[in-house]
């Protein structure tokens, strides 16, 4: 029963402190120089103070020490306390503190008893044993220093005075004692041991509880400074709760000192005020290809600043932001077309006007008798022929051809069946042949089927009667091309066409009228003084409506040169010819440029009015030689004959030769010469009547990748120009 104070009491100090560690406390001050609000977060410090202990002991001997006194009486010391000390705001009016210091309930116990009848030794010269009444006194000085843990809680009264309540622990270091029995009266008299004290001792007191435990209750006033020191003067009541040991023996004290603390402040949360400034820098710069203006972020810096008036923090931020401005830059290209001349030698130079003569032109365009057919193919469909249905037939005419020499070749069987129709006694003879390699090696009916296959044409569509066409099947031809080679093998695959009437082969001839311009070679030449931005270009020339020739490319304008012999479209009339260059940006905005060049057109009536001298060309490509042959066949000794009939003695004559690709260049050019010589030979003329140019396989006349471009590339042409009034 004796503990149970003590374990009520500890149960509401343990509530206490698990109060003071949840609790926030808000106890705040205005600082005068920061001007901002604080909140008092706790107080450190450390106090001074005396004891005034009273000591109420019920007991006259400690136990296993001998002694007289029946009990010791109430007895009061003075003893220092010091120590550090901590508060903790719980709210405006409540703190929990808490001391860890030292204390001292030290003291001295004493009592004055008189006994009757105690024998005695008077003190004369003799001792002599006496029974006397005598007054004793009986002390005992305890020294009880403690390491204290005194945790309260302070309560605000009212102005500056703080109530406070709490328990404080005390864990005594030493608990000792030192007792004696004084003899006081009749003076002259010792104990029977000749002193006047007996039943001393010194030594541990027996059965000490080195655990103090005091109730505690105190007022301070709290005096504040300008700083964030205060000082408290206080008073304390330690009730005891323990005794000091096993004898009923408590110590009360008084305690009289002064608190000084040290608070510890924060100021509180501020208030934000956030400002957001923006600084912008733009440049502007013009741009090439831009459909619409466009700004885009180059940069961007974010810099933070902050101070803080009172409670309240002002936050700057300010964002430096560099923007690109690109704006569409005007198309400009500053786009200048000009007409100059290109000479001989490369060089270019002004052009002021345009020479156009007009001339006759005979131009003869040989016909290769032979159809040529893929590998194991013999199906009129594979091969390059131009077919036509049968109601078209009737309105075939050679001299609709265009002249172009791989055209009339596309028309042989439509040539040949006109003729036909034309020469009713007239025959022919196809004879198919294979390269006779691989699938087509001694392949007899597939050379047959080729030939029936042309048969079939000219029978189904022009209506020749068969017995006029006479079909054959062999192997190689008899002049074969190289067999070892693809396009030598190519070429053997074929149905060569014969004729027992020399007009069902003769070559397509066009009369026409031509033009020599002078200069021939053209350039048109832009000059651009800022390309940046050019997307594409083109030019076109036209003369009137009728458009001359057009081009166009990517990037910055470049020269381009046109060959006025050469083009499709010739200028035919008076009437200045217009150059004009366009240049587009990505955007399609368009610059353009024009140039004009007069042209001096010269008709034949013009020149026989002015009783000037004309010309007549011939061109006769009909010289049609076997791979790798320089000897002309009988059908083209008759077309020779020809030919040297139409050299009139103010004629100027041109020869030149052609080969294929296969073969060494040097070898081809060689082999164009001897053709060329062959030529000249069967003509019949000098030297110095006739100009050679074996050009071989250095220029390509026919696409070499089909059999009949390479058949018409192994030539010979031959231009006859002769005066007319």
């Amino acid at each position: 029963m004796q503990n149970m104070p003590l374990r009520r009491f500890s149960s509401l100090l343990v509530a206490v402190l698990l109060f003071s560690i949840t609790a926030s406390a808000q106890i705040r001050r205005l600082n005068e120089e920061t001007g901002q609000t604080e909140t008092l977060q706790y107080l450190v410090g450390g106090y001074l103070a005396l004891n005034y202990n009273i000591h109420a002991p019920n007991f006259g001997a400690l136990p296993g020490f001998p002694s007289c006194c029946a009990s010791y009486s109430n007895s009061t010391s003075i003893g220092p306390a010091f120590g550090a000390s901590f508060e903790l705001p719980l709210s405006d009016v409540l703190r929990f503190q808490v001391r860890l210091g030292y204390s001292s309930m030290s003291g001295l116990l004493h009592s004055t008893e008189q006994i009757g009848n105690e024998p005695v030794l008077s003190d004369g010269p003799v001792p002599i044993e006496e029974r006397q009444p005598v007054t004793v006194e009986h002390a005992l000085d305890a020294n009880l220093p403690m390491i204290i843990l005194e945790p309260t809680i302070g309560l605000h009264l009212f102005d500056l005075l703080w109530l406070t309540a709490g328990v404080r622990g005390g864990y005594m270091m030493s608990a000792t004692f030192d007792q004696k029995e004084t003899l006081l009266a009749p003076e002259g008299y010792t104990f029977l041991d000749g002193t006047t004290v007996r039943n001393a001792a010194a030594a541990d007191i027996p059965n000490a509880n080195s655990l103090q435990l005091h109730a505690v209750v105190g007022i301070g006033y709290e005096l504040q400074t300008r700083s964030n020191i205060s000082i408290v003067p206080e008073v304390r009541y330690f009730l005891p709760i323990t005794q000091v040991s096993d004898v009923d023996w408590k110590v009360q004290s008084f305690q009289i000192g002064v608190n000084v603390r040290f608070g510890m402040y924060t100021p509180i949360a501020a208030e934000i005020n956030n400002d957001t400034v923006y600084v912008r820098d733009t440049v502007i710069v013009e741009k090439t290809g831009l459909r619409e203006p466009r700004v885009t972020l180059q940069d961007s810096r974010e810099d933070v600043s902050s101070r803080r008036e009172g409670d309240v923090e002002y936050r700057r931020t300010t964002i430096k932001e560099s923007y690109l401005q690109e704006i569409p830059r005007p198309f400009n290209p500053g786009l200048r077309s000009s007409i100059i001349a290109r000479r001989a030698d490369g060089t270019t130079g002004p052009l002021d006007a345009l020479r156009v003569e007009e001339l006759d032109v005979i131009e003869s365009y040989p016909l290769l008798p032979q159809v040529f057919f893929p590998e194991s193919g013999s199906e009129l469909p594979m091969t390059q022929q131009i077919r036509l249905e049968s109601g078209e037939t009737g309105d075939f005419r050679t001299t609709d051809l265009s002249r172009d020499q791989i055209d009339v070749y596309r028309n042989l069987l439509n040539v040949i069946g006109y003729r036909m129709k034309q020469n009713p006694a007239s025959k022919i003879t196809l004879e198919g042949h294979v390269s006779n390699v691989g699938p087509e090696q001694n392949n007899r009916e597939l050379s047959r089927a080729r030939a029936e296959s042309v048969r079939s044409y000219l029978t189904s569509t022009w209506g020749i009667e068969s017995d006029r066409i006479a079909v054959k099947g062999s192997l190689l031809p008899q002049e074969p091309a190289n067999p070892a080679t693809p396009d030598g093998r190519s070429e053997n695959q074929r149905v060569e066409i014969s004729s027992n009437d020399p007009q069902i082969l003769e070559p397509v001839e066009f009369r026409d009228k031509d033009l020599i311009i002078a200069p021939s070679d053209i350039v048109l030449h832009p000059d651009v003084t800022d390309a940046e931005g050019v997307k594409d270009w083109s030019v076109r020339m036209s003369q009137g409506d009728r458009e001359l020739y057009r081009s166009q490319g990517e990037g910055a304008p470049r020269d381009v040169d046109w060959n006025a012999l050469r083009s499709d479209t010739k200028p035919r009339k008076e009437g200045p010819i217009v150059s004009t260059f366009s240049v587009r940006d990505a955007n399609g905005l368009a610059a353009e440029s024009s140039d004009t060049l007069s042209v001096d057109y010269i008709t034949l009536q013009t020149m026989k009015a002015r009783q000037e001298e004309g010309k007549m060309v011939e061109r006769y490509s009909l010289i049609v030689f076997d791979f790798n042959s320089a000897q002309l066949n009988s059908s083209n000794q008759r077309i020779m004959q020809r030919v040297k009939q139409r050299i009139q003695p103010d004629s100027k004559v041109k020869i030149m030769g052609f080969a294929d690709r296969q073969g060494n260049p040097d070898y081809n050019r060689e082999l164009a010469r001897k053709r060329c010589a062959e030529a000249q030979r069967v003509l019949g003329l000098p030297d110095d009547r006739v100009t050679l140019e074996p050009v071989g396989s250095d220029r390509l006349i026919f696409n070499n990748d089909n059999p009949e471009g390479r058949s018409y590339s192994r030539t010979v042409q031959i231009e006859i120009v002769t005066p007319v009034r």
